[in-house]
């Protein structure tokens, strides 16, 4: 498919809301599982099971898929250092939607974190989108030793979803799944690239041990982000999602698929820089989120 990055823009645009759609939709089908949802427990495996008899719950999950087939079919026309970026707009899109279902207008310090999140982020995708290209040579080591460190971390983050501080557990629940979502953005893409470089690609086992752990990292990052549901608001799991899965992306692009390599090192020191704010607003917006203050005046009482 020709390069076509406008379009694969636009493309992303309508995949961020129907991500931003199907958290609402499977936070509220994830709260009937939680009796007490501000003890931030974790689910368990019987709780997470019993989701798939949710007919709402395969609603957000038909939404997500419909996020992830216009991700991919952008990811065939641009760099995906350009592309996962964009999806930040499920952020805002999800802060709306909560605030509709519930009738609520948003606080003022939300709006803030709201503001300088989605201005860094953009900040960010212009900076890649001016900078980035077509990685090119790809050596299946580099792909294999990228996907272990996202893994890594994934794993360390979810560990401290289960027994963190109680109002980071949902940030760490959605983090440790934002990093497989990120990785597997990553690891199409580089499907992509590989299987253009080589003849006989449909034979070859990396293409068939990227599609294995395509398929892993699926099912990690749906119980991973059933988790951040279970321990916190749908918007907190959004703006993790949509902060941590592009900085991932954008890294492993960079470095692992050489999208970097006309990058200078103000342009990196920018990047950095934007990045660090972009994570910052979020983790206010767990500090600042209602439903967080709520909790926090119940238990001072």
């Amino acid at each position: 498919m020709p390069q076509n990055i406008p379009l694969a823009i636009a493309l992303v645009v309508v995949g961020s809301f129907c991500f931003a759609a199907s958290a609402s939709v499977q936070h509220n089908a994830v709260g009937r599982q939680v009796e007490d949802a501000s003890e931030r427990k974790s689910m368990s495996v019987r709780r997470l099971l019993h989701l798939l008899r949710s007919r709402r719950w395969w609603a957000g999950l038909a939404l997500l898929g419909a996020s992830a087939a216009l991700q991919v079919t952008a990811l065939l026309m641009a760099p995906v250092s350009v592309v996962q970026p964009v999806g930040l707009l499920a952020f805002p899109w999800s802060v709306i939607l909560a605030a509709r279902i519930h009738r609520t207008r948003v606080p003022g310090r939300m709006r803030l974190s709201l503001v300088v999140t989605v201005a860094a982020t953009l900040g960010f995708t212009i900076l890649t989108g001016v900078h980035a290209t077509t990685g090119k040579g790809l050596q299946a080591y580099q792909i294999v030793i990228g996907a272990l460190v996202v893994y890594a971390f994934a794993i360390e983050f979810s560990f401290m979803g289960r027994g963190g501080p109680k109002d980071l557990r949902c940030l760490f629940w959605a983090s440790a799944g934002a990093l497989f979502y990120g990785l597997e953005a990553a690891l199409v893409k580089a499907m992509i690239e590989y299987a253009q470089e080589q003849q006989s690609w449909l034979t070859d086992p990396l293409i068939w041990g990227i599609v294995g752990a395509l398929i892993l990292g699926s099912v990690m990052a749906g119980a991973l982000i059933q988790q951040g549901y279970a321990t916190g608001p749908a918007e907190i799991v959004v703006g993790s999602m949509t902060v941590t899965s592009p900085v991932v992306a954008v890294l492993y692009g960079f470095l692992v698929l050489g999208e970097g390599k006309h990058l200078t090192l103000p342009v990196v020191a920018g990047m950095l820089a934007l990045g660090l704010v972009a994570i910052g607003g979020v983790a206010s917006l767990t500090r600042y989120h209602p439903s967080y203050e709520a909790d926090q005046a119940r238990m001072d009482s």
